[in-house]
């Protein structure tokens, strides 16, 4: 019998915006998941040193974002570590949870060209899938040729998503509250209201 599919979505999310969703619902469709898992981070090893909204409203962000979302949860799991949140840490508990299933884990293409050389990051290869944002024009040669190498030194299954994402980030909207400048369109009403009423990133 064929092993359920769950995906993974991680990151700080602060704030979580549309092009999260966008990667979420993509992920969900073109991976033929079973459940996507959205993750925030507690402490991102990319991410030390900077200003973070606090977790609880990070985290019920990302409920508000994905309410609406068939087939997804969010997870409070890296939140609760004291430590570090490494991928393959989070991955490996994440398979003592859903022992009968296949992970996914979900990435951009820049993050997806780096894997090997994060933590355990050849053992992330070897052990898990990924599901990848393949934005056209770019990095594509580079990231074929990428694919090509996991798959034949880790055996490494990667799907490429093929939806377009918009082009958001949390910088940018991050960038525009402190300015005063409306951020509406960039993440779901229910995240703009909270963002307002509990004037974050001001």
């Amino acid at each position: 019998m064929e092993k359920k599919r769950i995906g993974i979505l991680g990151g700080s999310f602060d704030p979580v915006h549309n092009g999260h969703v966008a990667l979420g619902q993509a992920a969900l469709q073109e991976g033929e998941l079973s459940r996507l898992v959205v993750m925030p981070a507690h402490v991102q090893p990319f991410k030390q040193g900077r200003e973070f909204a606090e977790d609880q409203h990070r985290m019920e962000m990302c409920r508000l974002a994905f309410g609406d979302t068939e087939k997804a949860e969010v997870s409070d799991y890296e939140m609760t570590q004291t430590e570090i949140s490494y991928t393959y840490d989070t991955l490996a508990w994440l398979e003592s949870v859903y022992p009968d299933s296949k992970l996914y884990f979900i990435t951009g293409t820049d993050a997806f060209l780096e894997i090997e050389y994060w933590r355990k990051g050849q053992e992330l290869l070897g052990h898990y899938s990924f599901i990848v944002s393949v934005r056209p024009g770019y990095k594509e040669k580079e990231l074929e040729k990428k694919i090509q190498y996991y798959k034949e030194r880790y055996h490494t299954e990667v799907i490429q998503l093929h939806a377009e994402m918009p082009d958001i980030s949390s910088t940018k909207i991050k960038a525009r509250r402190s300015r005063d400048l409306p951020i509406e369109g960039l993440v779901p009403e229910s995240v703009e209201r909270y963002i307002h009423e509990h004037k974050l990133y001001v």
